[in-house]
């Protein structure tokens, strides 16, 4: 997928010596993904905590919005090819808009019952993971970092639910964000260390 410009290949010929910048360790790309997503989701779940947008759809639509338009910023810092923020936001808003669209087909096509918000979330989370692999060149590895995507979301959006239940009002929505957000947060650092690895392995490969 050449559209976002991160694959080995572009970034080689963007310039004669390629300076990538130094790779965080999984643990602390999921740590600071985690926490900085965390921020992200708080906020996008204090639209309905705080019930600042009316009706189901529109709400689900300004999520979304704050979801598009600041957790390609906030994981930013987990990059290590230089000057690649706006298009790895690109890659990210686009992936997302993918997941939240992919959500809500089953949310509204299920009517939020059957396990709606599990099945769109695994069928989101793969298409996620998918363009991630595509745009950095990873040809390895997707089920595996799907799973781990997958697997730390889905904790962090039922722990969050529970809270939710457990405490209800609006400190119950937002500890329900800020749940979904760590989980969510630390699968996608997971996502981004494995398809910059690659990355690296692969210009490594093809300089030697």
């Amino acid at each position: 997928m050449n559209l976002f410009g991160l694959t080995p290949d572009q970034i080689q010929q963007s310039s004669d010596t390629v300076d990538l910048g130094p790779a965080k360790s999984l643990a602390s790309s999921m740590l600071f993904g985690a926490l900085s997503f965390a921020i992200v989701s708080t906020l996008a779940y204090s639209l309905w905590a705080f019930r600042l947008v009316r009706g189901e759809a529109l709400l689900f639509s300004a999520i979304a919005g704050v979801y598009l338009g600041l957790t390609g910023l906030a994981l930013g810092r987990l990059l290590i090819i230089p000057d690649s923020l706006l298009r790895f936001m690109g890659l990210f808003a686009l992936s997302f808009l993918i997941y939240a669209i992919t959500w809500c087909a089953f949310w509204f096509g299920l009517g939020g019952q059957h396990h709606a918000d599990l099945y769109g979330s695994a069928t989101g989370l793969l298409a996620i993971a998918w363009f991630f692999h595509r745009a950095f060149g990873a040809n390895t590895g997707l089920l595996a970092s799907f799973s781990i995507l997958f697997a730390f979301h889905t904790l962090g959006y039922y722990a969050g639910e529970v809270y939710y239940f457990e405490v209800d009002g609006k400190a119950g929505r937002l500890l329900w964000g800020a749940c979904h957000g760590l989980g969510f947060g630390a699968g996608l650092g997971a996502l981004i260390h494995s398809c910059q690895s690659q990355l690296l392995a692969n210009i490594r490969k093809a300089n030697t």
